[in-house]
């Protein structure tokens, strides 16, 4: 029997007709974007369409667009830019941007961080304590990638712009499940990654507002504005944007399938504490199995036939629990993350929920 797959937070299938759509770009249309002839003006043009087509979708101007090859360099590209001051980052940020809030502090920049309450929520009340006269930069993910809790961004970023500093927000976990429009929400900068919407890996996108100043991580050649120097993967890059746009026209359809899969998930569930916000997305569920240690207990998992996590794909192998956990009243040590995709059908998850059961007992 095939394993079930219950790990769509760390990585997505690509989508039948986006693999093909990049593949006939591979194929046909494979000329550097970069080179002055007719065939590089042609792949040029197909790549600007795509970021005027994302920039319509997102509520910005196509300037203000930069493809990355994943949401990791787009975090680095907008909190590496900051380097005087002080930023405020979230506690329980993913580990791309924790490990950049190291290396700004590493680097002279002082950073504060931001304490969620209870519920993995990063509350006004939080982020105004953490704010200082001389805070530049406000870094909060919009969908938290461990218990899928949203976070509140649209009050966030106007008590940040109140203070004097700029809001970015890591939305790579939010395409599927939330709406993205940096017009409403009021965001200096946001960031997504292809492969979490169904999209190839490898290619991601960071979006800066007008006036925002970015500094180049990767030296070389002028391409992405001189942001972002290499050659652009424009089969990824216009496959980024199809799966984005066909991804935000079905929110509704993914919430409403994602919320009757994890029902059904959590309802047969004989142990262990689902985490469940008040404010959260369907698709990922981190459970508490007391006393049950977390990271074997996945393993176990994995060879009875279901694939899951304790935290993020990037974190993979480390000890340590998810920040997320560690910041909020639960035994991080004890839990295992369970996230659901648009192929995830209700008798798997019902099946993985008995499996889970059948092997917790075994820890008992």
């Amino acid at each position: 029997m095939n394993p079930i797959y219950l790990d769509y937070a760390a990585t997505t299938p690509v989508d039948r007709d986006i693999a093909e759509l990049a593949a006939k770009y591979m194929t046909r249309e494979y000329y550097n974007p970069a080179s002055a002839h007719a065939c590089g003006q042609r792949a040029l043009s197909l790549l600007e369409n795509a970021r005027a087509e994302l920039a319509d979708a997102i509520g910005c101007v196509p300037r203000e667009l930069v493809f990355t090859s994943s949401g990791t360099e787009a975090v680095n590209l907008a909190l590496k830019s900051i380097t005087d001051g002080r930023v405020a980052v979230s506690a329980i940020e993913h580990d791309a941007a924790l490990s950049c809030a190291r290396h700004l502090e590493s680097s002279g920049v002082a950073v504060d961080y931001i304490e969620p309450d209870e519920h993995g929520i990063i509350t006004p009340k939080s982020l105004k304590a953490a704010l200082k006269p001389d805070t530049r930069l406000v870094c909060v993910m919009a969908v938290n990638n461990i218990i899928g809790a949203v976070q509140p961004i649209k009050e966030l970023a106007e008590i940040a712009h109140t203070a004097g500093a700029l809001f970015f927000t890591d939305a790579v976990q939010a395409v599927n499940g939330t709406k993205i429009n940096v017009k409403d929400s009021g965001v200096d900068m946001l960031c997504a990654s292809g492969h979490k919407f169904y999209a190839p890996k490898g290619v991601g996108f960071l979006y800066a507002r007008r006036g925002v100043k970015l500094a180049p991580q990767i030296e070389g050649g002028e391409q992405e504005y001189g942001l972002r120097a290499g050659t652009v993967d424009v089969p990824s890059a216009c496959a980024l944007v199809r799966a984005f746009i066909k991804a935000q026209a079905h929110v509704d359809e993914y919430n409403a399938h994602t919320e009757i899969v994890s029902d059904a998930f959590i309802k047969h569930l004989k142990y262990g504490k689902p985490i469940i916000c008040p404010t959260r997305t369907n698709d990922i569920i981190s459970v508490v199995f007391d006393g049950i240690n977390g990271n074997r207990l996945a393993v176990a998992l994995s060879m009875a036939g279901v694939c899951c996590s304790v935290g993020s794909a990037c974190s993979a192998g480390s000890q340590t629990p998810p920040q997320t956990l560690l910041h909020m009243p639960v035994a991080a040590e004890s839990s295992v993350r369970f996230s659901f995709g648009k192929r995830t059908s209700v008798a798997q998850a019902v099946r993985a929920a008995r499996i889970v059961n059948e092997t917790v007992q075994r820890f008992m």
